[in-house]
């Protein structure tokens, strides 16, 4: 099992980059905490008695895609989705090795842009993880 972000660390996370980004903060509404919330219990998911996302990077990129198209937030889904992607490699670990900001960015837009697979998004993954 991975350690999972908590939903106070994802609103956290939300909270400063809305703030250092010099954007008026709107917090989390409460009914939307169920859905992070369910993103986030969804990581170590059991199904049939077996591991749903059994790598860090399937984990890592359910997370980033999961919180992007939920819409949960106010504002800042696409940047709280890749920063928790990035929290959730670091509390287990790893990082993504020499990938600017820019390609991380641009990626995610891809993603949420359905321009690029969940599969290839984990080989990508898999591969900043190794450079």
């Amino acid at each position: 099992m991975h350690k999972v972000p908590t939903l106070s660390q994802v609103k956290a996370i939300h909270y400063k980059i809305i703030r250092e980004q010099g954007q008026i903060y709107i917090p989390l509404p409460k009914t939307k905490e169920v859905s992070i919330e369910s993103i986030l219990i969804g990581v170590n998911q059991v199904v049939f008695g077996e591991v749903l996302y059994k790598t860090l990077c399937d984990k890592a990129v359910y997370i980033l895609d999961n919180i992007q198209a939920s819409q949960a937030f106010p504002d800042g889904n696409k940047r709280v989705a890749l920063a928790t992607f990035e929290f959730f490699l670091f509390i287990n670990g790893s990082s993504l090795y020499n990938v600017s900001q820019t390609e991380k960015k641009r990626f995610m837009l891809n993603l949420a842009r359905h321009r690029v697979s969940r599969e290839y998004a984990i080989e990508c993954c898999i591969k900043g993880l190794k450079r």
